[in-house]
């Protein structure tokens, strides 16, 4: 494993699309600062990456967004390569991997999967072909008015609006086409989740008198900060949870509010996402916010856990509900009581994709309980310091345990785990 501590870092940004310019030419200045080197790839030699052999070219620091000389397959490839020689790469370990990850059809799929974000999901079915459409519609799975898209659209490009049934007869090639419900939108917002944080939202506005503009609501004709404290806490946990459901480091969160209803609706999650019109907007730099945050990856990669989850932790509390700053502490300090108010939180979500994270918390509550007021047994609980020590780190997240939830749950699960390793050190 490289140390990447001390040497000269060089930033890669894989992106071929011509039209991403302004992002690479962002992370570009930003490495500049950063007094880093810079690259950019348009995509990596297909022999090269048939055997494995990259070890010329520099990829320490990865920014991967899409390459215009390699498939999804290659793709794959760079980031197992990137993964098994440990280089610091954003979003290199998404759920579905890279081909399925921008596609909207499976993103919906995960959202329904966690009762959390159930709720604002949207119906998403395979369009298929024409009467495939007809017989969701008349099977009452989905209603006019209804949207073709593109599974991988991007921009509000290749989306239709359909009001009825002969309206399907503008659509030539039903393939690789989405149906969804179409939900009339007050406004919409785009947060961006860097590391299980939330870092900024933006509301916004399309065209209000063409419904069928998705270009302009994609870009936004009126765009402001949301600073509204109850919208950006409903706002931050279902963006959370979308991006780390979906295990993405770094993601921009659509999400729209329904006119009339008020009702919130979980869009998609971008793992590319863009902020030429995001920064001018919040004045927040994401480009150098996400070069600090990848400098701090590398900086922890060979560190222990136990110097690795207070820092980083302790350097996101901020951005954390005063509560759970309030209760990382306690549990530091060993204040009975504090987990019974988690409890129903690890409880409530049974399926398979926080089973780990609720599995942790049991066996480390029982230990911080019994340690409270029997702290000589500390020593019962070395295999279970080992097994956590063990697991993986998630970044896009949860943090403590191989299976993610949001950076709330991992809170407190650190403050546990910092708990213990404390006990036992004093044996």
């Amino acid at each position: 494993m490289e140390n990447h501590n001390n040497r000269h870092r060089t930033l890669t940004v894989m992106e071929g699309r011509d039209e991403n310019a302004p992002m690479v030419d962002g992370f570009k200045d930003a490495a500049k600062k950063k007094g880093w080197s810079f690259c950019q790839l348009f995509g990596i030699n297909s022999d090269k990456l048939a055997r494995f052999d990259l070890d010329d070219i520099p990829l320490d620091y990865v920014i991967f967004r899409e390459l215009s000389k390699n498939n999804y397959h290659e793709a794959e490839r760079i980031m197992y390569w990137l993964k098994k020689n440990h280089k610091v790469c954003i979003n290199a370990d998404v759920a579905g991997r890279r081909i399925s990850t921008s596609d909207k059809h499976f993103q919906q799929g995960l959202f329904m999967m966690d009762p959390f974000l159930r709720e604002y999901a949207l119906p998403t079915f395979e369009a298929k072909n024409k009467g495939n459409v007809i017989s969701y519609i008349d099977g009452n799975r989905i209603h006019y008015p209804i949207v073709l898209k593109d599974r991988r659209g991007t921009a509000g490009k290749g989306i239709t609006l359909i009001n009825a049934t002969p309206e399907l007869g503008q659509i030539q090639d039903f393939k690789n086409l989405l149906i969804e419900q179409y939900i009339k939108p007050e406004c919409d917002y785009r947060v961006f989740v860097m590391g299980g944080i939330a870092i900024g939202t933006m509301r916004k506005k399309g065209n209000t008198d063409n419904p069928g503009d998705f270009i302009s609501w994609s870009a936004g004709i009126e765009k402001h900060p949301e600073e509204d404290p109850t919208t950006l806490a409903q706002l931050t946990e279902i963006a959370t949870r979308a991006a780390a459901i979906s295990k993405l480091e770094y993601a921009g969160i659509d999400i729209l509010r329904e006119e009339g209803t008020g009702k919130l609706y979980l869009l998609e999650t971008n793992i590319a996402a863009g902020w030429p019109n995001f920064i001018p907007v919040t004045h927040i730099d994401i480009p150098m916010l996400v070069l600090d945050w990848m400098e701090e990856i590398g900086d922890n990669l060979n560190l222990p856990p136990s110097t690795t989850v207070p820092k980083y932790i302790e350097n996101r509390l901020k951005y954390l509900p005063a509560s759970i700053q309030e209760s990382y502490h306690q549990i530091l300090d060993g204040t009975p009581d504090v987990l019974e108010q988690y409890q129903a939180v690890f409880d409530k979500y049974p399926n398979r994709y926080l089973y780990d994270a609720g599995n942790i918390f049991a066996r480390l509550k029982d230990a911080y309980q019994t340690l409270i007021s029997s702290p000589e047994k500390a020593g019962d609980y070395n295999q279970l310091l080992t097994e956590i020590e063990s697991m993986p780190l998630s970044w896009a997240g949860n943090f403590i345990g191989p299976e993610v939830g949001t950076l709330h749950d991992g809170a407190i699960l650190s403050a546990l785990y910092l708990f213990l390793l404390h006990k036992i050190k004093e044996i």
